[in-house]
């Protein structure tokens, strides 16, 4: 091959690389934009899902706090009913063993007449 062949290939081949250098280079810059533009995207997601998050959270423990003042209320409600059974159950027992105390008075008093009856 000549000298004037192997200039005219290697232009070619400037030209040729060149292009291809320019089109890569294009390509490239794309990709980093579409990526910056993909993190960006990325990042408001993952800061509205961490704001999210926070907002559930504190909706958990104001919906947890109710509820342990609600449970506190019921848990004083059952002790006062506690208190309250533990002394009509006091009373109902007094009124049954004055019950018992009348049959057995009663039941006293019918054996005697029993036993005072002439036979």
């Amino acid at each position: 091959m000549d000298n004037e062949a192997t200039q005219e290939i290697k232009r070619y081949l400037d030209i040729t690389v060149g292009g291809f250098r320019a089109d890569f280079d294009v390509t490239i810059a794309d990709l980093r934009a579409d990526l910056k533009a993909d993190i960006r995207d990325v990042r408001m997601v993952t800061d509205d899902l961490r704001e999210e998050i926070r907002d559930v959270k504190r909706h958990a423990d104001v919906v947890a706090e109710s509820l342990r003042s609600e449970i506190r209320l019921v848990g004083e409600g059952v002790a006062g009913l506690d208190e309250t059974f533990t002394k009509e159950f006091v009373n109902v027992r007094v009124e049954i063993d004055d019950v018992k105390a009348l049959i057995r008075a009663g039941y006293a008093h019918l054996d005697r007449k029993i036993q005072e009856r002439p036979t």
